[in-house]
């Protein structure tokens, strides 16, 4: 055993295992090794001065998330709940997911969204777009045409034999290799069988687990909706006449149906069929382990996203925790002045979110006591359609009033605990100065690692990534726009998790009551934006 390499142990042993010992001695070492966020591969934050994570901080909550962006060594997810020394979670191996589909179907959209996903939750998780290689070498060739088309000859190239190909396929091996990743993502169309089976082949003669996940799309207005997105805002088309886009890629589209075969049970090959985003999911050969389940899981939540995101700090943002008074004055002109601008703004974006008033009172004029189905409607019920609109808030007094003129309007408002601000505990109401001078030892270890630490009876950012989790896959499913109104903590974990930011961003990130921060949906990269407050008075 002690002749194996780190790689040999974990295929051993298990993924992300240590070498499997009777020896009680080691069995602490063993321990440690796994589940140590202060291993030789982490920064080891606790040994740290306290400047050592601040020149790594953001403060600016606009431009454009960092799914795409390489990992690097230091970064520790926001709600990842160990690290072992690999880099990898362990019983759950190296994994190749590739996407299968005919364009206009969303495997970008898919990829992107499952990566975010799955490095939120701690695991090393990249995308490699065949598209972006083709792009970068041979921006005027169709690759799709080249690899499914067959020659003079009458055979079918092997795409594994084409450059373009294969330069993304050795960064995937890289990838898995050189930089401990445990996800790999290959968004390519993978048209045919043979060729399917020769991806698997490929990956499994070097200890990877191969899965395809197959996106198919029956009804038109999905589709049709995808082709106009991707005509828009596809980097093929950057500088385009939308009509010339359009038409392009439908040509595009037409040329590589008749090469495509669905994936079926004759092929010797894990799959996943997704339909029509969510409508019906198919898992065939399906003996698989924790985090493919995960992976299921979030595709029966994952729907196609178009709208926004709004953020909008709560009034009074600096109350002590204990404190729940109703607006003042100040606070009434703020909710009124939030909802102006933005009802403005989407008008603005050809969006009218006003609906017909809903009564909230009897016949007598008496306040109508809601319905738990209307505080909390079952799943699905809201965010069904894309010009939907919703408003969360946290269960706050001054965060539920401030939703009274969206009310009004007959706008769906929903109060989630989860968005509770995070309990400052022991510190609450202490100025900074203060806890040092109270607390020095434990101000220095917050300054160090402010998103993990935890003062006495209080609350982490981490702790707050693990509680909105059931709302980060409830947004996943909804179409439309949400509005979420509630203390800067909350804003700051739920806009990492859109933005793809590491735990060192997130406690700095800034949220002012004279803006509005959007967060726009997009297949490639979420975007961000400020949206001042207007004063209306």
């Amino acid at each position: 055993m002690s002749s194996f390499s780190e790689e040999d142990c974990e295929l051993f042993n298990g993924f992300g295992s240590a070498p499997l010992s009777r020896n009680p001695s080691q069995t602490g070492r063993r321990t440690k090794k796994r589940w140590s966020f202060h291993n030789n591969t982490k920064p080891n934050l606790t040994d740290q001065p306290a400047s050592f994570s601040s020149g790594r901080r953001l403060s600016d909550v606009t431009g454009i998330d960092g799914v795409h962006k390489e990992i690097d060594p230091y970064h520790i997810s926001p709600a990842q709940l160990y690290s072992t020394e690999s880099g990898r979670l362990f019983h759950a191996g190296k994994i190749c997911i590739a996407l299968a589909g005919l364009p206009g179907r969303g495997k970008t959209h898919l990829s992107v969204s499952l990566t975010r996903y799955l490095r939120w939750l701690g695991v090393k998780t990249h995308s490699f777009h065949l598209g972006d290689y083709r792009r970068a070498t041979a921006p005027n060739d169709d690759l799709d045409q080249v690899l499914y088309v067959a020659g003079g000859d009458g055979n079918v190239p092997d795409p594994l034999k084409n450059p373009t190909v294969d330069d993304c396929l050795n960064d995937i091996l890289n990838f898995f290799k050189n930089d401990k990743g445990q996800v790999a993502i290959y968004d390519a169309v993978n048209a045919l069988p043979e060729h399917r089976q020769q991806l698997q082949e490929k990956f499994a003669s070097v200890n990877i687990q191969c899965i395809f996940i197959e996106s198919v799309v029956t009804n038109e207005s999905i589709l049709m909706k995808n082709m106009e997105t991707a005509a828009r805002s596809s980097p093929d088309y950057e500088n385009w006449n939308y009509e010339e886009a359009y038409k392009d890629y439908s040509s595009r589209i037409q040329s590589l149906t008749p090469y495509y075969k669905e994936l079926s049970d004759v092929e010797n090959i894990s799959y996943i069929k997704m339909i029509n985003f969510g409508e019906r999911i198919e898992l065939h050969n399906s003996n698989y382990g924790y985090l493919i389940n995960k992976v299921v899981f979030f595709l029966m939540n994952s729907r196609i996203k178009s709208g926004s995101v709004f953020f909008a700090r709560c009034y009074k943002n600096d109350l002590d925790y204990s404190k729940d008074p109703p607006l003042d004055e100040a606070g009434y002109k703020y909710a009124k002045n939030l909802t102006r601008t933005l009802t403005k703004y989407l008008a603005s974006k050809g969006r009218d979110i006003i609906t017909p008033k809903s009564s909230s009172t009897d016949v007598a004029g008496m306040k109508r006591t809601l319905s738990t189905d209307v505080k909390h409607p079952p799943n699905g019920a809201d965010g069904v359609h894309e010009d939907s609109f919703v408003v969360w808030t946290s269960v706050k007094r001054r965060t539920i009033e401030a939703t009274q003129f969206f009310q009004e309007m007959g706008i769906n408002v929903r109060h989630r605990i989860q968005l509770s601000q995070k309990n400052p505990g022991i510190v609450a109401g202490m100025s900074d100065e203060e806890i040092q001078e109270k607390f020095p030892s434990e101000y220095e270890s917050f300054l160090k690692d402010p998103y993990h630490h935890r003062f006495s009876r209080a609350e982490s950012y981490h702790d707050l990534a693990i509680k909105i989790e059931p709302l980060i896959l409830e947004m996943e499913r909804m179409s439309g726009d949400i509005l979420i109104i509630a203390d800067e903590t909350v804003l700051r974990v739920f806009h990492g998790y859109l933005m793809a930011c590491s735990c060192y961003d997130i406690p700095s990130l800034e949220f002012s009551t004279d803006e509005i921060i959007e967060v726009k949906f997009n297949a490639y990269s979420n975007s961000a934006k400020r949206i001042p407050i207007e004063d209306f008075d």
